[in-house]
Parts: structure tokens; sequence; C-alpha cells
């Protein structure tokens, strides 16, 4: 007699295999995959995604589809690595095509979980005195790690966790815990360690998401998600403690679909349902590799080892998993238009000279002919859909689609999808391969007294990245004044657009030119546009300088030139480094007076005369 679905997980409906089918047979498909094109990724890619779905939609015994399953782990690890290169370490928004293959990477780990969550549910409905044991451990591992995966490619390119990803990540898990499962190894040559548990891979995963990816820039995602084998054996999971309340405590709700939240967070009561994750002892490690830092390398410079993680990073890590992570605002929800610029050498541009506005062209979607079969959503398909059974493989497209972004929320900013029209086409797939050198304009989602949640708009906008430089354009009454803030997380929203989170860090600005003391003056090279945020009597907080994020450190002695002339100051403490700028506070050692200057003027500091005349 079989049993009730206990798991309820997302898997299609299937039919009995056509006569000449080889996914009957693993060693026919071992064969098949060894005489794939693998010089060809295009190629490759469209053949194993097409087959993929097949297999998870045909009926077929639960040892040979665990194993055919597993000879796809190689070839889609290869053709994920080799298509990373489209998306990563890129600006925002992706181009029409770059997205596709984005897309295309995250439904690969989807239909290979797909398939290993048809053999644990086969098992679990089945008959009781034939269930396999070391099968269902096996299965249930596996699709825990590409469900792991699966939030991996939508963090990297900053899309939303893909809808019942956590429903699903939750209940294997208690299923596990429940029959003691939780703990047993499984080989696994496809990871970083040679064996691996299903409570350690759900370790990682909520782990990533407690450490915000959102506001990491993707070479900072890729470190951290490439850390967390290591990672996990520093964290504690268990029953929550009613008694504790350690700041290193967050809280999962095994019967929700919601991704980890610090304790001090928790709106509703803690209750069986719960599992408590204590990231002390990672805190601990990380604070170790600060003070350990290698010497040589100073923690006041932009400028890291290879081998480790940056101090700025480290910081980071170190508060968002020992702290909750609370707006100091109250924010506000208003939409009106801003005018934005973007980068530092622009900003600078524009606060020498406005251009006049002109009007931009859209630009024509560029062509995917390089993966043209695949033809993506932003939605998942409704599983069941009889429109989203394999007619014609060849022409195989996502028609039917499911809502990927209702109830998912970047931790700590409150930032929650929008599900109008979600299988749309978004509108900032028309874009240049060069952003307008003018003010572009943006509308803002909400605000506060120090930052704005701004939904980037449609063609020809500048590209933008997580630790980017933006220029807030005032009334044009005010002529060329911006604002500068910084873009702190940023947040795909399918079918819709991208949302940027931006935090001011100066009211008012001025272009300025950095150079070292030491430099020829001959070396134009040597020049480098910065800008100047003078002190802010309200807060207290004293002038600093914006420069390109690698040519200065703490130490250097520095010609700044401004609206008032030339003056030497000695950059004393690195602020922040995003990779995009380095933000700096200095003090003077000198004065350069203006060699035209005719006026005897009284002599002030040169500290006041860098700010006092903005």
């Amino acid at each position: 007699m079989e049993k009730q679905d206990i798991f309820r997980l997302d898997t299609p409906e299937r039919t009995p295999p056509p006569p000449d089918s080889f996914l009957r047979d693993p060693k026919e498909v071992e064969r098949w995959i060894s005489g794939l094109p693998m010089a060809n990724i295009g190629e490759t890619s469209r053949q194993i995604f097409k087959t993929l779905v097949e297999l998870n939609r045909v009926e077929i015994p639960s040892l040979p589809r665990i194993k055919t399953t597993e000879l796809f782990r190689v070839p889609i690890g290869y053709i994920t690595r080799n298509l990373k290169k489209y998306y990563y370490d890129n600006a925002f928004p992706l181009t029409a095509k770059n997205r596709k293959i984005a897309v295309l990477n995250r439904e690969l780990f989807i239909e290979l979980a797909t398939a290993y969550k048809i053999v644990i549910q086969e098992m679990v409905t089945g008959d009781a005195k034939k269930l396999d044991r070391k099968l269902l451990v096996i299965a249930m591992q596996r699709t825990m790690s590409c469900l792991l995966q699966v939030l991996y490619q939508s963090v990297i390119v900053y899309d939303p966790f893909p809808s019942n990803t956590w429903r699903e990540l939750y209940k294997i898990y208690a299923y596990a815990e429940f029959n003691q499962l939780q703990d047993l190894p499984v080989k696994d040559d496809q990871q970083k360690r040679a064996q691996s548990s299903i409570k350690e891979i759900f370790i990682q995963a909520l782990l990533f998401a407690i450490i915000s990816p959102y506001r990491f820039r993707q070479r900072e995602i890729e470190q951290c998600y490439g850390l967390l084998p290591d990672w996990a054996s520093h964290i504690r999971l268990g029953i929550p403690d009613q008694m504790s309340s350690s700041p290193t405590l967050f809280i999962s709700r095994l019967n929700s679909n919601v991704a980890p939240i610090h304790i001090e967070l928790q709106n509703t009561p803690i209750d069986k349902h719960c599992r408590q994750l204590n990231t002390g002892g990672l805190v601990s490690l990380l604070q170790d590799m600060i003070n350990d830092s290698t010497e040589g390398v100073s923690r006041e410079s932009p400028l890291e080892s290879e081998d480790r993680l940056p101090s700025q990073l480290l910081d980071k890590l170190i508060q968002v998993l020992s702290s909750a992570q609370k707006r100091k605002y109250v924010r506000t929800n208003l939409n009106f238009e801003l005018k934005l610029a973007v980068g530092l050498s622009d900003i600078h541009t524009l606060l020498k000279q406005i251009p006049a506005e002109t009007e931009s062209s859209l630009t024509p979607i560029p062509n995917d002919e390089d993966i043209d079969w695949f033809k993506p959503r932003e939605k998942r398909p409704l599983i069941n859909s009889p429109t989203y059974m394999i007619q014609s493989i060849s022409e195989l497209h996502l028609d039917t689609l499911d809502d990927p972004v209702v109830g998912e929320t970047i931790y700590a900013t409150g930032v929650k999808g929008n599900q109008d029209d979600p299988g749309a086409v978004p509108p900032w797939v028309k874009l240049s391969d060069s952003g307008p050198t003018e003010p572009f304009s943006c509308t803002t989602d909400n605000e506060s007294a120090w930052g704005y949640c701004i939904l980037w708009p449609g063609p020809n906008t500048p590209k933008i990245r997580v630790g980017e430089v933006l220029g807030i354009h005032l009334s044009a009454t005010e002529g060329n004044q911006f604002r500068i803030g910084v873009s702190r997380w940023l947040r795909n929203i399918p079918g819709q657009s991208l949302q940027v989170g931006l935090e001011i860090i100066g009211l008012t600005s001025e272009a300025a030119t950095a150079k070292k003391a030491t430099a020829s003056s001959k070396t134009a090279e040597s020049v480098a546009k910065c800008i100047l945020l003078p002190d802010n009597q309200s807060t207290g907080k004293p002038p600093t300088l914006l420069t390109p994020a690698l040519p200065f450190s703490v130490g250097d002695k520095v010609v700044l030139g401004n609206s008032n002339g030339e003056s030497e100051i000695q950059l004393t403490r690195l602020l922040e480094s995003t990779g995009a700028f380095s933000q700096f506070q200095f003090k003077s050692t000198k004065e350069t007076p203006k060699e035209d200057s005719k006026a005897n003027v009284a002599q002030e500091s040169d500290f006041d005369s860098i700010w006092t005349s903005i």
C-alpha cells in the first residue's frame, strides 16, 4: 500500500518512456554523454538541458533514475563554469543575451534537483519494505546540494530566491532529522569536500542567506560561497534555547518558506518547528583572521592579498553574523524622480559642467544566436501543466510559469518582490554597451533620511555594481551640485526592473584632482579624478576624499587640486574601499597657493581651504 506524499515536492507528471528511449539504461546515457560536442558549449548545453527535462517527465525505476541523474552532474558543472563568464564580474543590468545565459545556468540546477526529488518522492510514497535507506539519503543530499546551487545562481545575478526553494529545503531536512539521517556522510566528488551530510549542506544554505549576499559585489559573493563548506564546521545548529538571547543566534522555521532571520527580528513565538543557528564560532574565526592579517599588508589599504578575504569584507561579515540588521531610519513610500550619474569619473566631469540634456534613442535588442534555443521567462513552469510537457524538444521553451518572487525578501532590507505581470520581458533588456554621460532619470520606490530604494529605469541607463559611486543631481536652479551616494545592494525583480539601495554619504561635493606628491608633474597619468566631500556639521563627520580604488593608500602624501588651488595633504584613514572607489580622511601638510593669485589673502590652514569654499 502506498503512503501519503508528506513532502509534496514540485515534480512534473511522468508518462511511460518511448520504446526506443535510451534514458532507461544508464550505460546508454553514459555513452551518449561521452559523445557530446563539449567544445561547442551552446550545443552541449542545449542537448543536456533538453535530455534532462525529458528524463524528469518519463517513468523510470528509482535506481536507474538516480544512476542516470548522477551522470549529468559532471557536464552540468562543465557547462555552468564555461557560461559563467557571460554574467560574472559584470555590471548590471545584464544584456538580454547574458541574462538568458544566467537563467539557463539556474534552470539546469533546478532540473537536476527535480530529478533527485522524483527519487525521494517515489521512495517515500512507495512500499516501506522496499525502501532503500542508503539510496534515499543520497537523493536527499544531492537535492539539497542542487538547491544550494540554485540559491547561488540566483544571488550571483541578484535575482530573488526561486519560489518554494526554502520550503523544499526545510521539508527535506525535517524528514532527515526526524529519521536521524541528517548526519550520515555521502561521498560527493563534485564538491569541495570528499563527503558531506544533509545537515552540512543545510547549514551552508542557511549561512548563505544569513550573510545577506545581495549587499556584496559578485567577487565577494563568489568568495563567500566557496568558503561555505569550511565555515559550516564552525556553526552550531540545534533546538532553540528559550533562555538565550545571544546576538549570534538566527532562527529558521521548518514549516515556512522564508530564509532564516536574526532572533531579535522574530515577530512570532519560537515553537517546535524552529531551529537555531549559532554563528558565534564563525564570528570568532573571522575575527582571528583579521587579527592574524599578513604583515606587510596594511589593514588600512584597499590592496589585499589574493589568498585571503579583504579586511572590509571580514568586517561586514562579522557585523551581519553578530547583530540584527535593523534600519536606522524610518522608510517612507514615496515615488518621485531623481537625476543620477554613475561612477566617480562621470560625476567628476558633471561637477565641472553638466552637459545639455539630450534625447537618447533606443538600442535594438542584441542578437542571442549563441543560446538561441533557450527562451526563458521570469517565472518557474507550472510543473503539471500540459503546455510544459515536452511536445517538440528541438524547440524547447518555458511557456507556463509560476511566481518566483512573492514572499521573497532581501534579508535586512525589507525590499520585497512584486508579482505584477511576472511573465513580462524585463524593460531593461534593451541596453546599449555604453551609458550616457549626462544625468539620467530614476524613480524612487521609497526613501529614508539618508537613502533611497531606486527603481533602475529602462533603455540606455548606465550599468551599476554594488559599491558604485552615485551622484544625485540637485534641482536645476542649484547648478552643477551633486549629493554623493553609494549603491549598497542590488535586487532584480523579474519582469519588472532592477532595484538599487542607495545610501547618501555626502550632501555636497566638489570636483578635485589628486596625485602623489612624489609623482612627476609631467606625468598626466598620475593625476586622478576625485570627489571632495566637505565636513558635515550635523553629524560631526570630517571632510573626506573619494579616489579611484587602487592608486592611493593610507600614509600617502597627495597634492590635492580643487577650486582653491593646490595643497598638499596626507591620507590618514581609509573609511571604505569597494573596488569602485576608496574614501579617505586626510590632514593638511602644507599649502601651495595659486600661481596667478594677485590678492594678498590672510593665511589660513590648508584644512580650511579645502572645504570652506564648497
